[in-house]
């Protein structure tokens, strides 16, 4: 595992050795004329964040005032990228910037937690761009999914007249943002195979070097664990951040919005790391709403990794958000149900997210509800989402707990290939063969979903399962002939314990984690693995985990 890089100050100089040549040697003469040619193709006036980043933004604050209209035009856009108020106060009265564009984009990131209404504006534009800054503040995934699909490939008429903006970087970048903002939608409140392929989409397009590149590298990878593939990856938003030509405050803040409630997927530091960053930009900028955001997402990491001592912290975010709107406000909400496992704040947590269109903390808020109480309303609701948009691997929510949920659901009477494939990713191979079983023994039951049944068998992959294919390939049905296919796969002879503890291992838990989640001496567990990589033929937990992957084995 690649250990994440030392949190930035994106304030700090960062100097100018990749910027090109030309412009350097412009800027040093100070022949204005000549600097304005050799920024003319990679410095944009609406979209600050390039392949050059803070190098070439840092640059643009050196600028002297006055000198070029296309200049302060650039000055401004840096100034607001770095937090810089009083600059931007100061180059209002300047007839080279559009006013209304940069007080509203100033009025929206630092607004209180509670507002919810979008600066007016008689220019269609300036209102689209408005709608996008708001509905990310307020994590409104339900709005911003609606407006991506009105917006996508519409290139605003005054673009076209914009001294500062370069027509074939921007429509360039454009084809990138358009593909990673309906990824992004996607894949918070719509389906998660869309936003994995627009997210791979999303990597092609652009200038190289584009910093959205990396989002779209992440994001990808984050939805594949979404969709239930157990993938090894790095991420690269952190270290693109912290390279010298990185994004501004703002953008790199902005980057780490994308994927921060997809980041819990991922069973390492990054979800802590980009928290206490968002918190450091946040507090630097004065953005109270993203301030918010970043204090849940630390205390969700602490809580997910059992630190003691939260609920309190837990309390008082809690009070911050009572007057937040909705999609600020079911995040921390969420958060009391997951430290105190408590049935009213996931449910309260759910209607809030059903308000805001956050379909992840949906689905995620009913798994825990049917966990703890089945019934049968939630559960047909959970059903359909599971079906609808493709998660299977879920948001804070341990995999105990989905493999609850998936036997809650099956007692509800709920067949489904989503509830199987949910169950086969939470890795509880007793819990999954006896959902499998109750399938299998549903004579109304469809026919595809008791095959599907026994495919899901064949890949818990223990001796039990394996004995009961055994058993059901001696019948003469659609399932008997399924089972008889399923059983000549591979067999290795593994025990459900053995399953289970190779699973955790995969996930990177040592041996004394693992015991203390089966309430099993770390000797017992340092056993257990010793006897499944003897069967899989491998020589270390790593290999076997491996093998064990490759074999379909879930």
């Amino acid at each position: 595992m690649t250990a994440l890089p030392e949190r930035p100050d994106l304030w700090a100089p960062v100097g100018n050795r990749e910027l090109p040549p030309a412009i350097v040697a412009a800027y040093e003469a100070r022949d204005w004329s000549l600097l304005r040619k050799a920024l003319s193709t990679v410095m944009d006036g609406a979209i600050t964040d390039g392949p050059l980043g803070r190098e070439l933004l840092q640059l643009m604050l050196s600028l002297p005032a006055g000198v070029d209209t296309v200049f302060d035009r650039y000055r401004v856009a840096a100034m607001l990228d770095h937090g810089d108020w009083d600059g931007v106060r100061a180059s209002l009265p300047t007839q080279s910037i559009e006013p209304l564009e940069i007080r509203g984009k100033q009025d929206i990131h630092t607004a209180p937690v509670e507002r919810s209404e979008i600066p007016a504006s008689e220019i269609a534009h300036h209102r689209f761009v408005f709608q996008l800054w708001e509905y990310y503040c307020r994590m409104a995934a339900g709005p911003l999914r609606r407006w991506v699909q009105r917006m996508f490939g519409h290139y605003p008429k005054p673009l076209w007249d914009r001294q500062d903006v370069p027509l074939g970087r921007h429509l360039r970048y454009r084809q990138l943002m358009d593909a990673l903002l309906m990824a992004d939608a996607e894949a918070f409140a719509g389906r998660l195979p869309l936003a994995h392929a627009l997210a791979t989409e999303a990597m092609t397009l652009g200038d190289e070097g584009e910093p959205m590149r990396s989002i779209a590298h992440d994001l990808s990878e984050l939805a594949r664990l979404g969709l239930g593939d157990r993938n090894e990856f790095e991420l690269h938003i952190p270290r693109r951040i912290c390279e010298p030509t990185g994004p501004s405050p703002l953008g790199s803040g902005e980057m780490l919005m994308y994927i921060l409630p997809m980041l819990p997927l991922k069973e390492d530091d990054g979800l802590r790391w980009a928290a206490d960053l968002l918190r450091d930009i946040a507090a630097r900028l004065a953005f109270p709403r993203w301030q918010l955001q970043a204090d849940y997402w630390r205390v969700a990491s602490e809580l997910r990794a059992g630190m003691p001592g939260k609920k309190t912290e837990l309390v008082a975010l809690l009070a911050r958000a009572r007057r937040a709107t909705p999609g600020l406000k079911a995040v921390p909400l969420y958060l009391q149900g997951y430290a105190e496992r408590r049935y009213d704040s996931f449910r309260d947590a759910e209607r809030l997210a059903r308000h805001s269109g956050n379909v992840w903390l949906q689905i995620s808020a009913m798994t825990w509800m049917t966990a703890i109480d089945p019934r049968p309303r939630i559960g047909m609701r959970l059903t359909q989402l599971l079906e609808a948009t493709g998660w299977r691997r879920l948001v804070l929510v341990p995999a105990e707990i989905a493999a609850e949920a998936a036997l809650g659901l099956t007692s509800l009477g709920e067949r489904s290939e989503a509830i199987l494939e949910m169950a086969l990713t939470a890795d509880r191979p007793n819990a999954t063969t006896e959902m499998i079983r109750r399938y299998i023994e549903d004579a109304n039951a469809p026919t595809s979903t008791r095959i599907a049944a026994v495919n899901a068998l064949g890949r818990v992959g223990t001796t039990h399962a394996r004995e009961i294919l055994a058993r059901l390939a001696q019948r003469r049905d659609d399932v008997g002939k399924a089972a008889a296919k399923t059983a000549e796969g591979p067999t290795y002879g593994l025990s459900e314990r053995e399953i289970e503890v190779l699973s955790l291992a995969a996930d990177g838990l040592t041996n004394k984690q693992i015991g203390d989640k089966l309430f099993l001496s770390p000797h017992t567990i340092a056993r257990h693995l010793a006897n499944a990589s003897a069967k899989l033929g491998a020589s270390n937990r790593a290999e076997a985990a491996v093998r064990l992957h490759r074999a379909g084995v879930d």
